[in-house]
């Protein structure tokens, strides 16, 4: 790709030297032949820089087609069902139908504020955790929800005393307690010589 372009460039460059009409290389209709092949192989890199192969866009296909198939079938179903019904039993399910998105939206408001009861306790305690593991601890129960959270404290807090401990611990000294700096045993004398404080 690189080279094309510089290709290009230099190609733009030899045009206008010769700008006065005299090219060796320009055909009846004025263009560049080299030019032309050059927007031709262009026009053929995005096919060169494929993000899915034939097989991977076909699955996406089949996939998403499976998934309208699903949906258009289950409207159809939901269609025939109200055919067949007369206009009571109709409004009933209609009804059923607005009982059951508004119950299940009222337990979404209840994890909700669960949620964020949990995440106060815990914020409290100095500890602050990602939503997903959030969520194994809140139930729709008040009661559940405190008594796991209490857990959990518990727990994090044992771990972390843990941790600081095993890395504060310290490893006994070798060779009965006596400093080992990885020198010869040698004298005040030697010492100084090799550090060049006697001459």
């Amino acid at each position: 790709m690189k080279f094309k372009k510089f290709m290009m460039l230099q190609l733009f460059a030899e045009g206008s030297e010769g700008s006065d009409g005299d090219s060796g290389n320009e055909g009846a209709d004025g263009n560049n032949p080299e030019t032309k092949e050059q927007e031709d192989d262009e026009e053929d890199d995005p096919e060169d820089e494929k993000k899915y192969s034939d097989k991977d866009v076909n699955k996406i296909i089949n996939r998403k087609f499976a998934e309208w198939e699903k949906k258009k079938q289950k409207e159809d179903d939901e269609a025939k069902k109200l055919a067949k019904m007369n206009a009571q039993e109709k409004a009933d399910y209609k009804n059923k139908q607005l009982e059951d998105k508004i119950a299940e939206l009222e337990n979404e408001k209840a994890l909700s504020n669960m949620r964020d009861e949990a995440r106060k306790m815990l914020s409290e305690k100095n500890i602050n955790i990602s939503d997903e593991l959030l969520a194994f601890m809140v139930s729709k129960d008040a009661g559940e929800t405190k008594k796991a959270v209490d857990s959990f404290v518990e727990l994090f807090n044992a771990a972390v005393n843990e941790a600081v401990k095993s890395k504060a611990r310290q490893s006994t000294p070798k060779e009965g307690g006596a400093f080992s700096a990885g020198t010869k045993n040698l004298g005040i004398g030697d010492m100084a010589r090799e550090a060049r404080i006697i001459k």
